[in-house]
């Protein structure tokens, strides 16, 4: 069970998210360059997205909406989604690089 309290989001939840997001872009990166194997790719993918935990974010967000807190829910979603992509991005371009194209 998640529990939030009031006026604070998690760190360690946006550091799961991050680390899960990155593994998808260096994996997607180094698929990319066919430097990996599809069902090693695929394996990575799945592990990320066990690992990944947005769907904690939305009851999370969701909870802090209810207590009138919109602004944090709303800045958290936002964060994490973003921050998801950059750091996906980075990953991607990271393999792209190390692993040429």
């Amino acid at each position: 069970m998640t529990v939030v309290r009031p006026g604070v989001w998690s760190r360690g939840l946006f550091a799961v998210n991050g680390v899960g997001s990155l593994a998808v872009g260096i994996a997607a990166g180094a698929f990319a360059t066919q430097a990996l194997d599809w069902t090693i790719a695929s394996l990575v993918l799945a592990f990320a997205a066990g690992l990944t935990t947005f769907s904690t974010l939305t009851v999370t967000a969701a909870q802090h909406i209810e207590r009138r807190e919109i602004w944090i829910g709303a800045i958290m979603v936002t964060s994490h989604v973003v921050g998801g992509i950059v750091v996906a991005a980075l990953g991607y371009i990271s393999a792209i690089a190390l692993l040429g194209s």
